[in-house]
C-alpha cells in the first residue's frame, strides 16, 4: 500500500508541474540554404542586369564589318574546299606565319561540320547551338547556387563576342552541353585541340569511344591534309602560343557548371 500511495504522489506531483509549467516560444531558426539561395538569386540578377546594360551600350555602337565575320570565314573557306580549292590560305603552307583573322586553325574534319550550313539558313548557325545549350542547362535543372556562375559565363565578354562574331567555338560549346546529358558528343570537342580537356566529360562511356572511332573513320579520306593541318598548327605563331583560346574558357565552363549543379 505504501509503494503504491508513493507512486500515486509522485504521479500526481509530475501532472502538477506539467500543468504550470509555461510553454516556451517556439525558436524561430533560418535554414542556411535558404539565405545561400536568395544571396545566388542577387548575384544572377545582378549579372544579368550587367550584361543587359553592356549589350545596349555596346550594340549601338558595334563595327558593322565584326558582325558575322568569322560565320562567313568558315562558310567562305568551306565552299571554297568542296569547290575543289584549298582549306587553308597559301600562307599558312609555307614556314612560320603570324595568325591573323583570315586564318583557318580547325582540321579538315571541321568542314564536315560546317557543310550543312552551307544550304541552310544564315540564321541556323547562331539559332542551333544557342538552342542547344539552353535545352541541356532547362533539362539539367541546376541548383540555384549554380545560377551565378552560369550568369558569369553568359556576361563575360568573350561570350558577346562570339555571338557577334559568329565564331565556331559556339558549335563546340553547344557539342560540350550535348555531352554533359549524352557523354558521346563531347567527342566533337576534339575538333578544337586546344580546347581538348573539355572533351574529356563523357570519356568513361561507350558511346564516346564509338563516337571517337567514327570521327576517326570520317577523318580517313582527308589523307595528306592531315599533314597541312600539322604544319599550319606549328608554324603558327602567336602571342599565347597554344593557349591562344583561353578567352573562351568561361564561356566553354557555362555547360561544365549546369552539369555539375545540376539536381541529382
Amino acid at each position: 500500500m505504501t509503494s503504491a500511495a508513493g507512486d500515486a504522489g509522485q504521479t500526481a506531483d509530475r501532472a502538477a508541474r506539467r500543468r504550470w509549467r509555461l510553454p516556451l516560444p517556439p525558436v524561430r531558426t533560418e535554414a542556411p540554404g535558404r539565405w545561400l539561395d536568395l544571396a545566388s538569386l542577387a548575384i544572377t540578377a545582378g549579372l544579368l542586369a550587367l550584361l543587359a546594360r553592356d549589350l545596349i551600350v555596346l550594340l549601338p555602337h558595334l563595327d558593322p564589318a565584326k558582325i558575322a565575320v568569322d560565320y562567313h570565314l568558315y562558310m567562305d573557306a568551306t565552299a571554297r574546299f568542296f569547290g575543289g580549292g584549298g582549306y587553308y590560305l597559301p600562307d599558312q603552307l609555307h614556314g612560320p606565319y603570324d595568325v591573323v583573322p583570315g586564318h583557318i586553325l580547325y582540321p579538315p574534319l571541321f568542314t564536315l561540320v560546317v557543310a550543312p550550313f552551307l544550304v541552310l539558313p544564315a540564321l541556323a548557325w547562331w539559332v542551333l547551338p544557342v538552342a542547344a545549350v539552353a535545352f541541356v542547362t532547362w533539362r539539367l535543372r541546376p541548383r540555384i547556387t549554380a545560377w551565378p556562375g552560369i550568369a558569369l559565363c553568359l556576361w563575360f565578354p568573350g561570350t558577346t563576342v562570339m555571338l557577334v562574331a559568329g565564331n565556331p567555338t559556339m558549335l563546340i560549346v553547344a557539342a560540350l552541353a550535348l555531352a554533359a546529358r549524352w557523354s558521346w558528343p563531347g567527342v566533337l570537342v576534339l575538333l578544337k585541340p586546344s580546347l581538348l580537356p573539355f572533351a574529356l566529360l563523357g570519356i568513361r562511356s561507350r558511346g564516346w569511344w564509338v563516337a571517337l572511332g567514327v570521327l576517326a573513320l570520317l577523318g580517313l579520306p582527308f589523307g595528306a591534309m592531315w599533314l597541312d593541318y600539322a604544319r599550319v598548327l606549328l608554324d603558327a605563331r602567336q602571342p599565347l602560343g597554344p593557349f591562344y583560346n583561353l578567352g573562351q574558357v568561361p564561356t566553354m565552363l557555362l555547360p561544365v557548371i549546369a552539369w555539375a549543379g545540376r539536381r541529382r
